[in-house]
């Protein structure tokens, strides 16, 4: 056989391979595409009951044309096919491997991604599990707890939704600094000494998320610990992590009532309360049961049952870290980051159901003749990104105009802090992603200090 003739053949064998493999990846992105439509289809009019619109019309877009050029691929010469075929594998390996890129060096609030910039700065840095610190506490003698999100426990709830966490116990929460945030709960389970209950005139109250909670500081260096030791005054946080707008309202109506307080701090975080929270808070029942007026759980009278509860749940820790991981996993394989570097969750409508909340806080505020402030905090991205317009971003004039035109009095920490800071990464551990450190959380207490102090005197 002639040398022509054997490479013809070897070209020939090699066809005999790819091609059939290329037809069959072909028919599996016509079939992916087809279920992303399904999918798209679902969450955009199903769960969202089409109020989600334009951020869901890019994935019909892209499922609808991803379809089309299957199927026309599909009808191709076999060799034209396993080219593109080829292209398009090679453009799938390449966004995961930038998905990984972008979860190491920027996206993830984790241990490991402030860890590796901690050993960059020369810090030394806490390395063991939350699971691991809980246990070299308790072997210490402590009554050492996790802090358990609200909102894991509203997907599992059949009866009482608890919004504190375990009263009086060693509460430990995450490491954004290199040393675990470790608080002592209050007689709710929120982060709080717990004589500031048995005051008789709480002159400021948070609601919020783990800003308003302190992530990631030591007790006394969050805000509301900050604004305590600046004023003097009885200061209360009902922040958790992971609360949303709901959550937040929920929080006031159960706890601010007994307390009367002067000032009713609404904790706004821009990077998640409204993309991520408030879409999936609308889908409990128990939640938007808040948007009555009359409706309450009674949680302040059931704090033994809710303590009950939260340690039992605590003790399945391991389980609840693997959900965890398992979500990680799920984010990753959605290519979670390399979509928020394209924009394509960038969420363009503030929900109608936002207003209602607010005016509902503020009326519920009134009703005991306090006032309700609406604190704007910004996220790190904001800092790191090169921003065109600090208004636009994160959709923040649309949301203050809406705030204003409540009739609610707004702290804008973006305009009072981080745009007159000459480093506002500074503010944040390791300049990375996640929450603000104590310098960070005490220039916001300033600032809202002086703000209400302004408002007040007009």
């Amino acid at each position: 056989m002639s040398l022509i003739n054997r490479e013809n053949h070897k070209g020939d064998s090699n066809g005999e391979k790819i091609y059939p493999f290329a037809k069959w990846m072909s028919w599996l992105f016509l079939v992916a595409s087809t279920v992303l439509l399904i999918y798209t289809y679902y969450r955009a009019e199903i769960t969202f009951q089409g109020a989600r619109g334009v951020v869901y019309f890019k994935y019909y877009l892209i499922s609808l044309v991803g379809i089309l050029f299957w199927g026309v691929v599909l009808r191709l010469r076999e060799g034209v096919r396993a080219n593109i075929v080829t292209i398009v594998i090679s453009l799938v390996v390449s966004l995961y491997l930038i998905e990984g890129g972008l979860r190491l060096f920027k996206l993830p609030a984790d241990i490991s991604s402030h860890m590796f910039v901690a050993k960059k700065y020369g810090v030394e840095f806490d390395t063991r599990t939350q699971l691991e610190v809980i246990t070299d506490l308790i072997a210490s003698g402590e009554d050492a707890i996790p802090a358990i999100r609200p909102y894991n426990i509203v997907k599992i709830i059949d009866e009482i939704l608890p919004l504190g966490g375990i009263s009086r116990a060693t509460t430990v929460s995450s490491n954004e600094t290199g040393r675990f945030m470790v608080y002592p709960s209050d007689r709710y389970g929120f982060n709080n000494p717990d004589s500031e209950w048995d005051s008789s005139k709480v002159d400021y109250l948070l609601t919020g998320d783990s800003f308003a909670e302190g992530l990631s500081v030591q007790p006394g260096e969050d805000i509301a610990g900050q604004i305590r030791l600046m004023t003097k005054k009885s200061v209360i946080s009902l922040g958790r992590s992971g609360n949303g707008p709901l959550m937040e309202l929920a929080a006031i109506s159960e706890y601010a009532p007994k307390l009367h307080p002067k000032r009713v701090l609404w904790v706004y975080y821009e990077s998640n309360d409204l993309t991520a929270n408030l879409p999936a808070e609308k889908m409990f029942l128990m939640l938007m049961n808040y948007l009555d007026d009359n409706f309450s759980q009674n949680l302040i009278n059931h704090q033994p049952e809710i303590d009950q509860f939260l340690r039992e749940y605590a003790q399945d820790a391991q389980d609840a870290q693997d959900a965890q991981d398992a979500q990680e996993k799920t984010e990753w394989i959605k290519l979670l980051a390399v979509r928020q570097l394209l924009n394509l969750d960038t969420r363009d409508i503030v929900d109608p159901l936002f207003s209602i909340i607010l005016n509902k806080a503020k009326s519920r505020t009134e009703a005991w003749g306090g006032e309700l402030y609406f604190v704007y905090l910004p996220g790190q991205d904001r800092y790191k990104n090169t921003v065109i317009s600090h208004d636009q971003y994160r959709q923040k004039a649309e949301i203050l105009n809406l705030v204003e035109s409540l009739n609610i009095p707004i702290i804008d920490i973006h305009q009072q802090v981080f745009a007159k800071h000459f480093d506002p990464l500074s503010l944040f551990p390791f300049r990375v992603y996640g929450h603000y450190n104590a310098v960070g959380y005490s220039k916001v207490a300033k600032a809202i200090i002086k703000k209400i102090n302004h408002q007040e005197l007009k």
